[in-house]
């Protein structure tokens, strides 16, 4: 008996779902075992007033690790990410994320990610980071 579940993409993920209107929309160049993308977060994904909610910034990362390893390693979930938050994400400005597989197994994926927004002299400034792990299906 395996123990495969059937993971099917239908374009309604919240993150990268092209079909999903009420989702992030998110496009994903990837390049080998990296990839990147620019979001810019609007008023519905606030928190406090003018901030950006840590669910979002966490799926963001969750995101870049996840959808990597599933386009790199074949089908996965996952299982495990720990995000640390260092400085707010604002309404309206653009948000640049990456994602990268550390090292991968037969069954698990390692990928770390970060997201940056630029100050006003277009120096990147970390905003969240994360680790995480991906079960491969």
């Amino acid at each position: 008996m395996s123990n495969r579940i059937p993971l099917e993409d239908d374009h309604y993920c919240f993150a990268c779902g092209k079909e999903n209107l009420s989702g992030l929309r998110i496009h994903w160049e990837i390049i080998g075992k990296t990839t990147q993308a620019e979001f810019v977060p609007k008023k519905e994904h606030q928190g406090w007033k003018n901030i950006v909610h840590g669910g979002i910034l966490a799926t963001l990362l969750d995101e870049a690790m996840t959808r990597l390893a599933w386009v790199v390693c074949g089908g996965a979930l996952t299982a495990e990410i720990q995000v640390r938050y260092l400085k707010p994400a604002h309404i309206g400005e653009k948000l640049l994320i990456f994602g990268e597989i550390i090292k991968e197994n037969r069954k698990l994926v390692e990928m770390k990610a970060k997201v940056y927004k630029q100050d006003k002299d277009s120096k990147a400034i970390l905003i969240a980071h994360s680790n995480g792990k991906a079960l491969k299906i």
